[in-house]
């Protein structure tokens, strides 16, 4: 029989179970997007696997959906347990998550709806969540949130406990088009490229995009209104996800170096590296330099892009190039001066957003990002800056001769809005970044 009194340590945690809502302080900003792909899983007998760097808004998800839960579904308050795996209490109290679920499952009548905020912090895990959703899955929904990004999750050793028994939704900070709305920005209708940029223009959306180049989208940082307060909160997360995610996560024998390595590679999003320049820059080993490079990148602090080459041997010759997940991080330690980068920056985490596997091209010339778009690869170059000129189109000339499949290139601009065509009938579509990001 299960000791039902141990549920009381979730008392506070859990506040409509007195109530019979959730706090409106809870409920935070609406992520309708995420929100409605939680909502269309909800019944289903799947567990809904939330990931997503530290304090990108995966707890405050969570409050939506179980809002949604009382107030639209009208699910009993007694059935909707969240519980923080970080939690010493929750160690104590319990042994491990079968522990949990069945107690909690024998309080009440009826279909449970567990939530399990970080549950990364609970050892194994994954075979942890295989056993529970086999023998619960009838009876208990299970929705799981993990600090770290789905390439920490593909590479975890031990996810195939769970395969075919999870839906994977990633969440990211603000996009460009949140933050406008944040900001009581309405756009007004438009359907094609063309009618949105002459719509769009009249709004003056590049003095608020100079904002989210520098601010970025982490939810709490938007809703600051101290810009000094705003990059401390910045430089808080950075170190958060390096002393409690990386530390926790991983044997670090050299904190020191961990944070050289991360202060690096945010200083220098949109360059390309070799594992051996940091380690000979940083006069650190190269095995460690590796090592910490490949957990800042699970962590989801920084992602790597590799080059662009049909032979996956051509690939891992070349250097990488290293982006952020969030410009904030790089301007609350180096400031802003470098638009470019931060445009740059701003231009692989939209392409990230939506999908696309991100790479970059080098010969005599670089185009930024390469990503495949209807089996054929779109080159694209991003130059956010006042004037463009022939030689700002250079990258794409030569990728479009390197390969003949390519029929489109995008050139990301300030405000230049036109389409070109080269002799051999390729297309160049110049678009400025704050219509592009909100496409």
């Amino acid at each position: 029989m299960a000791d039902i009194s141990k549920l009381k340590i979730f008392e506070e945690l859990n506040p409509w179970w007195a109530t019979g809502d959730v706090p409106s302080a809870l409920v935070g900003i609406k992520r309708k997007e995420y929100l409605e792909q939680l909502k269309a899983h909800v019944e289903e007998e799947e567990l809904e696997l939330i990931s997503g760097i530290r304090r990108s808004g995966k707890t405050t998800l969570i409050y939506q959906l179980i809002e949604h839960l009382i107030k639209e579904k009208k699910i009993p308050t007694r059935n909707i347990l969240l519980v923080n795996c970080d939690e010493i209490a929750v160690k104590n109290s319990f042994q491990d998550i079968m522990d949990v679920v069945s107690t909690f499952n024998g309080s009440a009548e009826g279909r449970k709806y567990v939530f399990l905020d970080e549950v990364q912090y609970f050892e194994n895990w994954e075979q942890q969540l295989k056993n529970v959703f086999d023998r619960f899955r009838k009876n208990v929904k299970l929705i799981v949130s993990v600090s770290g990004s789905s390439a920490t999750l593909w590479k975890s050793k031990d996810l195939y406990y769970l395969a075919g028994r999870f839906t994977p939704i990633q969440v990211y900070p603000f996009s460009f088009n949140e933050f406008l709305q944040i900001k009581n920005v309405i756009l007004p209708e438009a359907k094609t490229l063309d009618e949105k940029y002459k719509k769009y223009a009249q709004l003056d959306l590049d003095k608020y995009l100079q904002q989210y180049l520098v601010y970025g989208g982490f939810p709490r940082i938007l809703l600051e209104e101290n810009p000094e307060e705003k990059l401390k909160i910045a430089k808080l997360y950075f170190e958060t996800i390096l002393y409690k995610d990386i530390l926790k996560l991983w044997e670090i024998k050299d904190v020191t170096a961990l944070e050289k390595i991360g202060r690096f590679a945010l200083q220098n999003i949109g360059q390309r590296f070799s594992y051996r320049k940091i380690s000979d820059a940083l006069q650190i080993n190269l095995r460690t330099t590796q090592n910490y490079i490949d957990y800042l990148s699970n962590s989801f602090l920084i992602y790597l892009v590799e080059y662009y080459a049909k032979s996956s041997s051509m690939q891992i010759k070349k250097e990488k190039k290293i982006f952020t997940i969030d410009n904030i991080l790089h301007t609350s330690y180096f400031g802003y001066e470098n638009i470019g980068a931060l445009a740059e920056n701003s231009v692989f985490v939209h392409l990230l957003k939506k999908g696309n596997r991100v790479n970059y091209w080098k010969n005599k010339t670089e185009v930024d990002f390469v990503v495949e778009e209807k089996g054929s690869p779109l080159p694209i170059e991003v130059k956010y800056q006042q004037t463009i000129n022939s030689a700002d189109i250079k990258g794409l000339h030569s990728f479009f001769k390197h390969f003949e499949d390519s029929t489109e290139g995008l050139l990301i601009t300030k405000n230049d809005f036109s389409t070109q065509k080269t002799k051999d009938g390729r297309v160049i579509k110049l678009v400025p970044l704050w219509l592009y990001l909100l496409e």
